[in-house]
């Protein structure tokens, strides 16, 4: 059903004012999920305000704090704040230290909820003509290569690269499916594919409702994709002094790290922009098995992006309107 974006806006801050949500944690939040939704990130949008974990009922424990600081680093304490509101503050401060000294890490801990798609972040360090890196962690969702106890999160890592024309993007979970692929299919009532998921007995199952309660297996099903979730973990987790492998203990702790590099330190932006075009313009333009046409990563939600900027609606599914109360009269 399409709706317009000011009115999903609505719609979103009205669901956080009446949880006594702060202004400035509302619009940042709503930034996002606006953004999401443009985006056509299905499972990184309102979704999180029904799931597991509702966004707008987060209710955090202290003020946010600087933990450490560093000219070229910053650890932040969330006390428990929201994902999105934290994650945004931490990117500006990853932005602000890249471009004074050439490169800057940004970490986040002690929260609890997902900060949702990385690109988000990603996008505004490549707005500001840097590299951006990011990878998030969090508790017990995707089991480790030949084990059936689920260790790691989802474990996603994404990239953003400055072009002269199209962002270079590359956003992906570790595991076979997103934890809120298995929401939106239970919502749906949707079976999953075969080999993305095991039941609490550790069998392959395709009923999302009960895979919940098991486990996702990797993106390969291999060691390959189960070690690159490691690395997440630990990029995400013991690096912070935080949480990591927390199978179900809930201690509530999930951890983000944020890498913004400025190209400007082994050569010029527009050199770099410049090579990173051609690239980008060389692999287009290779030769097509049958002749079918080559697409990156970032071509279907760029294209749903630009389409809602243009028409300043977005097209949502009527079950998500309802929730967020669009019917009430």
């Amino acid at each position: 059903m399409k709706i317009e974006i000011s009115k999903l806006r609505e719609l979103i801050e009205k669901q956080f004012y009446e949880k006594n949500v702060p202004r400035e944690v509302v619009q940042k939040i709503t930034d996002y999920l606006a953004w999401a939704e443009m985006s056509g990130n299905s499972t990184q949008w309102i979704i999180k305000m029904f799931g597991t974990e509702p966004m707008q009922d987060i209710v955090p424990k202290y003020e946010m704090k600087i933990q450490k600081e560093t000219p070229c680093s910053i650890l932040l304490d969330a006390g428990w704040n929201n994902s999105i509101y934290v994650s945004q503050i931490a990117t500006d401060k990853v932005i602000e230290k890249a471009k004074s000294v050439g490169m800057a890490i940004g970490w986040v801990r002690n929260t609890f909820s997902s900060n949702c798609a990385q690109s988000y972040y990603l996008k505004q360090i490549c707005d500001e003509g840097l590299i951006g890196l990011a990878c998030f962690r969090s508790p017990w969702a995707v089991a480790p290569y030949n084990s059936i106890s689920p260790l790691f999160w989802t474990n996603p890592i994404a990239f953003w690269f400055p072009t002269h024309e199209e962002s270079i993007i590359f956003d992906m979970a570790t595991s076979a499916i997103t934890y809120y692929g298995l929401i939106v299919a239970a919502d749906k009532w949707q079976k999953l594919e075969e080999n993305l998921a095991m039941n609490d007995k550790w069998e392959m199952t395709t009923d999302p409702k009960v895979a919940l309660d098991g486990a996702i297996y990797p993106f390969d099903r291999w060691y390959k994709s189960s070690n690159l979730a490691m690395m997440v973990e630990l990029l995400s987790g013991p690096l912070l002094n935080s949480s990591y492998c927390d199978y179900k203990t809930f201690q509530e702790e999930w951890g983000w790290t944020f890498i913004a590099i400025d190209p400007n330190i082994l050569l010029d932006l527009d050199d770099f922009k410049t090579k990173s075009s051609d690239m980008v313009k060389t692999i287009r333009e290779s030769q097509a098995r049958n002749n079918e046409e080559i697409r990156l990563p970032w071509d279907v939600s760029q294209k749903k992006y630009k389409e809602s900027l243009k028409s300043g609606e977005v097209d949502i599914e009527e079950i998500y309107l309802e929730k967020l109360g669009h019917f009430k009269k």
